[in-house]
């Protein structure tokens, strides 16, 4: 039995194009000579001058971020903290006083209902009222005017003046607060540089802390694996550990250098693993076996 030459062609052509968009695994990448490094280590330093009041860690303990690690002796900022409180409780009680307003406005209103009274009689009346009584009537509805203005005035300034308060406060607290050392990751302290009763300035180094809960893995494979694209790539990271079994951790591909060795035509890639339970070590040799993303054929 034979086809038509048609139908063969047809259908040779619509297993080639099936062949050639269907995905195709990448090959693994094996990295043999791997080693583990830390990813963030930070010296915290002190942000004020002064005389260490206390130092918490020691070498091991372990800090959570945002944890006060160290103070420098605080007492006079305190003090000075405290009176820019009372200044800025004063300034806003006069921002919140509209008694002058109040009064001003009032002031207008008997002084206009009283040139109202007197304009009416001389309406009334010729003469029952002197020129000089209403000039000096109308100088006193404008007086009122002009203190209402005043008084208002005066009131837009106290509101600036509280703020300004209020702004001079944030800072002596934004000074008070540099007081603290602070620790801005979770990790291990690994130095402690100063003790308490030191003095230090400011930019001095007091505690150094490393975060160990995730660690990188760090090797180099051939310039012609290396893409781009390879970032983000699952990976596994098997580490040897002295005296006890082998630990394999899941990893992604976090940074591929785009610069070769021109000694070795190698490639350096890093891979990003978490170490939540503190099994793994810095400094420990592994082996790592990178797993690309599907590729399309003939792309």
């Amino acid at each position: 039995m034979t086809f038509p030459k048609t139908l063969c062609v047809g259908s040779f052509g619509l297993l080639l194009a099936v062949a050639l968009s269907s995905p195709t695994q990448a090959q693994d990448i094996e990295v043999s000579a791997t080693l583990l490094k830390i990813i963030e280590a930070v010296e915290i330093p002190a942000q004020q001058p002064g005389v260490l009041k206390m130092v918490k860690p020691e070498i091991g303990t372990l800090v959570d971020r945002g944890e006060v690690i160290a103070k420098i002796d605080d007492d006079e900022i305190a003090l000075e903290l405290e009176k820019a409180k009372f200044d800025f409780s004063i300034a806003k009680r006069e921002s919140e006083n509209d008694v002058n307003v109040r009064f001003a406005r009032k002031s207008l209103e008997v002084a206009s209902a009283e040139l109202l009274r007197s304009e009416e009689a001389l309406a009334i009346a010729e003469k029952s009222v002197s020129q000089t009584e209403m000039d000096r009537l109308r100088l006193v509805v404008e007086k009122s005017r002009l203190e209402i203005e005043q008084s208002e005035e005066k009131t837009a300034i106290a509101k600036l003046t509280a703020q300004l308060r209020e702004t001079e406060m944030r800072i002596v607290q934004t000074q008070l607060k540099k007081h603290e050392i602070v620790s801005p990751l979770e990790g291990m302290v690994v130095d402690v540089f100063r003790r308490s009763g030191e003095w230090v300035q400011t930019s001095d180094p007091v505690v150094k802390v490393v975060r160990i809960d995730r660690l990188r893995a760090e090797g180099f494979i051939r310039n012609e694996e290396a893409m781009i694209d390879m970032i983000g790539s699952p990976a596994t990271v098997h580490v040897e550990v002295p005296n006890q079994d082998a630990i394999e951790v899941e990893g992604k591909v976090t940074f591929v250098d785009p610069e070769v060795d021109p000694v070795n035509g190698q490639v350096r890639v890093c891979i990003d693993i978490d170490n939540k339970d503190l099994k793994l070590r810095p400094g420990l040799r592994a082996s790592m076996t990178i797993h690309p993303r599907t590729k399309v054929a003939g792309k």
